[in-house]
């Protein structure tokens, strides 16, 4: 046997997805620090358990990318396919499960491991491979692998964004977005944005984060401060203080591919001219506290005039956590239009 393993192939069982807390991020983690040591070796975990009788049959496959990467994706439930697309950019797909979970008795539900991130993770990472071009070519890579003629993308903030991006370079590929309170076709708010998270954040909270950044690297303070940095997201700040330390505790986050991204985002993000070709269903859902203003997803329907708008109040940038009823009412209610 070679002394390097070149490649990390995970194939986890729906019953450890299922059954075991956090399997997936603890998988995750232990690649991704497998990467930070620079360690070239790769172990290759195959769990092939049977369980008859699983709900909704929870399954992980791979493709080929057209640049030859291998990438990554979980499917739950069955009926018509939705690509579930998260944030960031650099979130792992387990920020989505609940969607999945939700949505699984009437979708099937594609978890997509995007490149640089979860068991996508292993693929070569600088600004030839992580950019919104590419991210759009392995998109519509996972459909051809489907076999479907056309998409139906949801995704959240920056998955919001890669919905528009690939509807903007594919639009024959495209039956229906779904951005959640995405940011519009340019980065035109990007300033009105940074202006509303501080204005949000109280000044006891701009003490405590000035107190956080202030004391050593060590998980309690990075938790900390990813706090108080998220806590403008929401508009009950009381619910961000409950659900927060859970969110932040049980996030994949994968650094390299969310700096490369970022980079390509603000170098090259503005859609405007390519998404005027996309003439299928546009349906916004955004909180009426986001942190996006809403200006900009009027900006969005100027240049896709049939772009619908679902407005949820009292509610940040994380309806599905702050006003989940109402979010998955209309979350359902927009895929099945």
């Amino acid at each position: 046997m070679k002394d390097e393993i070149k490649h990390i192939r995970v194939i986890l069982s729906p019953y450890f997805l299922q059954h075991i807390p956090n399997f997936r991020y603890f998988i995750n983690k232990l690649a991704l620090i497998f990467r930070i040591i620079e360690m070239r070796v790769y172990f290759i975990i195959v769990l092939l358990i049977t369980i008859n009788g699983l709900i909704n049959g929870q399954t992980v496959k791979s493709f080929k990318t057209s640049d030859g990467e291998t990438l990554y994706f979980t499917s739950l439930g069955t009926g018509p396919k939705v690509v579930l697309i998260p944030g960031g950019p650099g979130a792992g797909v387990s920020s989505l499960q609940m969607w999945a979970d939700s949505l699984s008795q009437d979708f099937e539900c594609i978890l997509f491991d995007q490149r640089g991130t979860g068991l996508s993770s292993q693929a070569k990472l600088d600004s030839t491979t992580i950019n919104i071009q590419r991210a759009t070519k392995d998109l519509d890579d996972l459909r051809k692998f489907l076999g479907e003629e056309k998409l139906i993308l949801c995704g959240i903030s920056w998955g919001g964004q890669l919905s528009l991006a690939y509807a903007s370079y594919f639009p024959d590929n495209t039956r229906k977005i779904v951005p959640v309170c995405t940011w519009g076709p340019d980065t035109s708010y990007n300033k009105v944005i940074k202006e509303t998270i501080l204005m949000r954040r109280y000044q006891n909270e701009r003490d405590s984060l000035d107190h956080w950044e202030n004391q050593p690297d060590n998980d309690f303070s990075k938790a900390k401060r990813s706090l108080f940095i998220r806590i403008p997201y929401f508009y009950d700040h009381d619910k961000g203080y409950k659900l927060l330390p859970k969110m932040i505790a049980s996030r994949e986050y994968y650094e390299e591919m969310s700096s490369l991204m970022f980079m390509d985002i603000r170098k090259n993000y503005n859609l405007t001219s390519y998404l005027r070709n996309y003439k299928n269903q546009c349906i916004v859902i955004r909180g009426r506290q986001d942190i996006v203003p809403a200006e900009a997803m009027y900006q969005l329907k100027e240049v896709v005039p049939q772009t619908k708008i679902y407005t949820i109040e009292r509610c940040g940038h994380f309806p599905h956590y702050e006003q989940p009823h109402e979010f998955f009412r209309l979350l359902r209610k927009a895929l099945q239009e």
